[in-house]
């Protein structure tokens, strides 16, 4: 393709985001139209990516010139490779440092010098099997999100122009291949996210907006430092000072681990880590508390339940799959070693995020805090299936961000739909809602039957294929894990039942027939209208289609897991240049 799609993606949003500006704030329908119309747009450009990547999805990988520590580079090819890559020179202070020689073709920015490092950061962009399935997730939510954006929500024109600029900063983390670049988009996402966050929802919003602040930007400090890190102890080792994500990852055949030593303390002996160690910790913790993972989840909680339903659509369906990412595309990649030394840790962690989130969904009375540990509960399997190490684990993890996304956005769709015309989230004073709201209950009970793992469903392909990969390194993590299914439909069906069954019944009416009449009061009816059916149909077809058809984007993304594996599987350069993937469909032969 050669044209810059990718710059293209991210410049739609930003531009909706600057009309929106000069759009008069009580021209709601106006806003409307042109927040759908710009989502849209972004979401056709993904579409046209996806298929583009898919149509080949294996380019020429990213290759070294020059020497490290003696050796040659020109026989290292990254483990991962990149497609539709787009560089521009972002800050370049080479010249006034040293005296250097390019040590890199094919669009990466790195070089061998002797003296002081350069600085070089680049407007790097670029995809691959991971981030490019994001992508068309995050296009499809916040589409879905401008539909269910009701023209007489409050400040209307901010809201869109925020939610907008929350798009730029997701797509800006999903497609930058510069560790400066992604950690800038990386926090100016947040910016956008705190307001929609503090400006609209409950009266606990305040609360809520400051904990997700607090919580995101302490990790965010450690993950900046460990940038830094890399970029000096990558340096220092190999002689290769960059940024450049794909650069940095071949570099990694030459990162030599330092054993761990150990020290003494009040005459007791305990280990050390090695730098590797506590890169991959800090970069480990920005991602852990975006997932987020136990016990760094209380944030979650009350930002979901205290959130409106438009904001939480694509906050909860593609915000926090942002942790999953950066784990596979940044501590997979850039700490082997670490990666496997920490994945009892990890995989730990993903079981104790399962259980604790099915658990506490269980004891819960507010429908929207069920969803939100549910996801806790849901996204301790993406982790389980990542630190797996294997390629049916993380294959499963890709594909469980994906189904989890579409999930999460309907649930909160239908309890959004259940608080407004009720004016309650409280699971004890609704019931029997099926009888009045028969298309509703029909599109709940799918949601809910997916959301639980359901089979011919699409979160029961993820979550068998993370269970499968989990067996393979521990079968007792992957028996542990599995009692999060059952947890699920526990509360699950819970919900449902508690809402649809039973005897018709709301807040503020004495019989069956005032249920309806406060139903309509309140916003002119009681079932689905058309533009809730519109927001939910592509939710409902892809859990139905992913469940019963899920060969093609098992296929696919097995071959990006595949690639995954293999980085972090590497331990010298013989290992890297002799292992191959072949990706599905082709005879290309990919990376070595």
């Amino acid at each position: 393709m050669s044209w810059p799609i990718l710059a293209v993606i991210l410049l739609v949003p930003l531009c909706g985001a600057m009309l929106l500006l000069v759009v008069p704030g009580s021209r709601s329908g106006v806003i409307r139209v042109v927040l759908a119309t710009v989502t849209a747009v972004t979401l056709g450009l993904s579409c046209v990516l996806l298929v583009a990547f898919l149509a080949v999805p294996s380019p020429a990988s990213s290759r070294l010139t020059g020497t490290a520590n003696g050796q040659s580079l020109t026989t290292v090819h990254s483990p991962v490779t990149f497609q539709f890559q787009e560089q521009v020179n972002w800050l370049h202070t080479s010249g006034s440092l040293s005296r250097f020689q390019p040590a890199l073709n094919e669009g990466n920015n790195a070089f061998n010098q002797s003296g002081p490092p350069p600085i070089n950061f680049s407007f790097h962009l670029g995809v691959d099997g991971l981030s490019v399935w994001l992508i068309a997730l995050a296009a499809l939510l916040f589409l879905v999100a401008a539909v269910v954006l009701s023209r007489k929500e409050p400040h209307l024109k901010a809201f869109a122009v925020l939610m907008l600029l929350s798009e730029v900063g997701v797509i800006g983390v999903l497609t930058s291949l510069d560790l400066v670049l992604f950690y800038f988009f990386w926090e100016a996402a947040l910016i956008p996210l705190y307001f929609l966050m503090l400006g609209w929802g409950d009266e606990r919003r305040g609360r809520a907006a400051i904990k997700f602040i607090v919580y995101t930007v302490a990790g965010s400090l450690f993950m900046l430092l460990a940038i830094i890190g890399v970029y000096f102890v990558t340096g220092t080792q190999t002689g290769v000072y960059t940024f450049d994500v794909p650069t940095l990852i071949a570099a990694q055949s030459f990162v030599q681990t330092i054993h761990s030593t150990t020290f003494s303390l009040f005459g007791h002996s305990f280990p050390a880590l090695n730098p590797q160690d506590w890169l991959f910790l800090a970069f480990a913790l920005a991602f852990a508390i975006k997932v987020p993972l136990v016990p760094f989840h209380s944030w979650l909680p009350d930002a979901y339940s205290s959130g409106r339903t438009p904001f939480l659509v694509f906050f909860a369906g593609i915000v926090s799959k942002l942790g999953a990412f950066g784990f596979i595309r940044y501590n997979l990649t850039l700490f082997p070693q670490a990666s496997h030394f920490f994945q009892p840790l990890l995989m730990g962690l993903g079981v104790a995020s399962i259980l604790y989130g099915a658990l506490a969904a269980l004891a819960q009375s507010d429908i929207k805090r069920i969803v939100a540990y549910a996801s806790i509960s849901h996204l301790g399997f993406v982790v389980l299936g990542i630190f797996a190490l294997n390629v049916d684990g993380l294959n499963g993890a890709i594909i469980q961000m994906v189904n989890h996304g579409v999930v999460i956005a309907a649930l909160f769709i239908c309890v959004g739909i259940f608080e407004a015309r009720f004016a309650t989230r409280r699971l004890a004073d609704l019931g029997g809602l099926a009888k009045a709201m028969p298309v509703m209950a029909g599109v709940f009970l799918v949601v809910a039957l997916a959301g639980l793992g359901m089979p011919l469903l699409n979160s029961f392909v993820g979550e068998f294929l993370i269970l499968l990969g989990a067996f393979q390194v521990s079968p007792a993590w992957a028996v542990i894990a599995s009692l999060g299914v059952i947890l699920a439909c526990w509360y699950m069906l819970r919900m449902y039942q508690g809402l649809t069954q039973g005897p018709l019944r709301a807040p503020g009416a004495s019989n069956e027939e005032s249920v309806v009449q406060l139903a309509v009061q309140r916003i002119g009816r009681v079932d689905l209208g058309p533009i809730e059916l519109v927001a939910l149909a592509p939710l409902v077809a892809l859990m139905v289609v992913i469940g019963v058809y899920p060969a093609p984007i098992i296929r696919y993304s097995r071959f990006s897991a595949a690639q995954y594996v293999q980085a972090v599987d590497r331990g010298s350069l013989a290992k890297t240049s002799d292992r191959t993937v072949t990706p599905p469909g082709s005879s290309y032969r990919g990376v070595g």
